[in-house]
C-alpha cells in the first residue's frame, strides 16, 4: 500500500470516529443542557478556542511543511521542533493575558468566570501536543489510535459526569481533561521520535514565513470562530445554541473531506521540492475529484434531511436549527476546495501572502454579512454570512492555485456531480415517513447505493471503481 493510501487510510479511520463519536456525545448533551446551555458553553468554546489560533500563530501548517522537509535530517529536526513549540508556548502566555484582560473589560467574564477558567487552562495546554509534529513524520496510524482511544475516554467521563442542566462545567471541563492527557501522551511520543534543545535556536528564520500564516489563521478565525462570539454578544443564548447545534452537526461530516488534506500537504511539499509538476498535477486532480464525488453527495444528503436529523440528533427545542442546517450544507464542499487550494498548494508551495490576501477579503464579506444579516435573521443570518465567506474564499484561492500550478478547475465533473445528486430529492420523498430514523437510515441507503451504482459503472469515476475493485479482490480473497 503507498503512503499516501495507508495515511489516508488511517486519517479516514479517525475521521470516522470523529463522525461516530459525536453521533453519540452530541444527542446526549444537548438534550441535557439545552439550547441555552450549549451556547454557552459554545460561546466560550469559539471565545477561548480564537485566541488559541492567535497563539498557534500559523504554526500548525507551517509546522507540518518544515517538519515534512527536514524528517531525514535529525539535527534540524530537533531544532525546528524546539524552535517551534517554544514559540508557541511564549505566544500563549500572552495571549492567556489578552484573553482574561478582554473578557474583563467586555463585563462578560463575572456571568462565565468558571467556564472562563477552563477556556484558559485549554489555551496555555494548546502549546504542547504538538500535532503538526506527527502529521509533518506522517504517522498517522498513531495519531488515528491516540485519538481513538481518547475519544473513548471523553465518551466514558460525558456519561459519568454529565446528568443534569448544572454539569454545564463538567461538560466543557472534559475537553480541557482530554487535552491535557493529548499533552502528556504527545511529549512522550515526541521523545522518541527527537529531542528537544534549547541550544542554537533560531527563531528569525521562521518570522515571514510564520507572519503570512498567522495573519492568515487570524483572518480565517474570524470566519470559523468570531461569528458564534458575534451571535452570542448580538442575540440570545438560544440562537446561538441552534446555530452552533446545525455547524456542530456539518463539521462533523466535514471531517470526510478534510481526512484528505493534512495527507497530501507532505506530500505535495516534497513534490514542490523537487520540481515535480507531474506528480503535483496528479495530487491535484485526484483531490478534487474526490471532493466532487464526494462532498456533493454529503451535502445533498444533508440538505434533504435537514429536519430528521436535527430531530435525530437533538431533538424538538432544535427544529429552528434545521433551515441553518440547509444553508450551511453546501460549507461541506467548498471547505473541502479550500483546503486543496489554500492549504495543499498555495500554503505547500509557500505561497502564504497570496493565501493572506484571499482570506482578508473573506475577513471582510463575513463580518459584513454577519453585522447586518445577524440582526433581521439571528442564527439562519449567521448561516448566510458563513456560506458566502467560503464561496469568496474558494473562488479566490482557486484562482490563485490554478495559476500556479498552470492547470484550469474541472467545472464540467463538478456540474455532473450536482446533477448526479437531484434524484436524492425523490428518493427522500419516496422514503419518508413519521418514523426518523426510518427516513434517515432508508434515504441514506439507497441515495448511497443509487451514486455509487453510478460513478462505478456509468461514470466509472477512477476513484470509486479502484475502491470497487479492490473490496472485489479481498472478498474474493476472503472466499478463498
Amino acid at each position: 500500500m503507498s503512503s499516501i493510501k495507508k495515511n489516508f487510510f488511517y486519517n479516514s479511520l479517525l475521521s470516522v470516529s470523529r463522525i461516530i463519536f459525536p453521533l453519540i456525545s452530541f444527542p446526549y448533551s444537548s438534550r441535557i443542557l439545552g439550547p441555552d446551555g450549549i451556547g454557552k458553553v459554545n460561546f466560550i468554546d469559539s471565545y477561548s478556542q480564537y485566541f488559541c489560533l492567535l497563539a498557534a500563530l500559523g504554526i500548525p501548517l507551517y509546522g507540518v511543511r518544515e517538519v515534512a522537509k527536514s524528517k531525514h535530517q535529525p539535527e534540524e529536526l530537533s531544532k525546528l521542533t524546539s524552535e517551534l513549540m517554544l514559540l508557541n508556548f511564549m505566544a500563549s502566555v500572552l495571549a492567556c493575558v489578552i484573553y482574561f484582560g478582554f473578557a474583563i473589560v467586555t463585563n462578560k467574564y463575572t456571568e462565565y468566570n468558571h467556564l472562563y477558567l477552563l477556556g484558559a487552562t485549554s489555551l496555555l495546554l494548546s502549546a504542547f501536543p504538538a500535532e503538526w509534529f506527527f502529521q509533518g513524520m506522517e504517522k498517522f496510524r498513531y495519531v488515528a489510535t491516540r485519538s481513538f482511544s481518547l475519544n473513548i475516554v471523553s465518551l466514558i467521563l460525558l456519561f459519568i459526569l454529565v446528568r443534569t442542566p448544572a454539569d454545564l462545567y463538567w461538560y466543557y471541563g472534559i475537553t480541557v481533561i482530554i487535552l491535557a492527557l493529548n499533552v502528556i501522551i504527545n511529549l512522550r511520543q515526541l521523545r522518541k521520535e527527537t529531542s528537544i534543545t534549547l541550544k542554537g535556536l533560531e527563531f528569525k528564520r521562521h518570522l515571514k514565513p510564520l507572519t503570512y500564516l498567522f495573519s492568515s489563521q487570524i483572518a480565517i478565525s474570524v470566519y470559523v470562530l468570531l461569528d458564534k462570539v458575534i451571535l452570542g454578544y448580538m442575540v440570545d443564548d438560544k440562537y446561538l445554541g441552534y446555530y452552533a447545534s446545525a455547524l456542530k452537526i456539518t463539521k462533523v461530516l466535514l471531517t470526510v473531506i478534510s481526512a484528505l488534506s493534512i495527507v497530501i500537504v507532505p506530500q505535495m511539499s516534497k513534490a514542490f521540492k523537487n520540481n515535480d509538476s507531474e506528480r503535483v498535477n496528479h495530487l491535484y486532480r485526484r483531490a478534487v475529484s474526490f471532493v466532487h464525488s464526494i462532498g456533493c453527495p454529503i451535502t445533498a444528503g444533508l440538505m434533504c434531511l435537514s429536519n430528521e436529523i436535527i430531530l435525530a440528533l437533538t431533538g424538538k427545542d432544535f427544529l429552528p436549527s434545521a433551515l441553518c442546517l440547509q444553508i450551511m450544507a453546501p460549507i461541506i464542499f467548498l471547505i473541502g476546495l479550500n483546503n486543496i487550494f489554500g492549504v495543499q498548494i498555495l500554503t505547500a508551495k509557500g505561497k502564504e501572502k497570496l493565501l493572506l490576501r484571499c482570506v482578508l477579503i473573506g475577513t471582510v464579506v463575513n463580518v459584513v454579512a454577519n453585522l447586518v444579516l445577524i440582526p433581521y435573521w439571528q442564527h439562519n443570518g449567521a448561516a448566510i454570512a458563513i456560506l458566502l465567506t467560503e464561496l469568496f474564499v474558494a473562488l479566490l484561492t482557486g484562482y490563485f492555485a490554478g495559476k500556479e500550478i498552470n492547470t484550469g478547475y474541472d467545472w464540467g465533473q463538478l456540474l455532473l456531480n450536482c446533477v448526479l445528486c437531484l434524484p436524492f430529492w425523490g428518493i427522500y420523498y419516496l422514503v419518508r415517513s413519521e418514523q426518523v430514523l426510518l427516513t434517515i437510515f432508508g434515504t441514506a441507503a439507497l441515495c448511497g447505493a443509487y451514486y455509487a451504482v453510478v460513478q462505478i459503472f456509468i461514470v466509472r469515476n477512477s476513484l470509486w471503481v479502484d475502491s470497487f475493485d479492490k473490496i472485489k479482490s479481498k472478498l474474493r480473497g476472503a472466499d478463498v
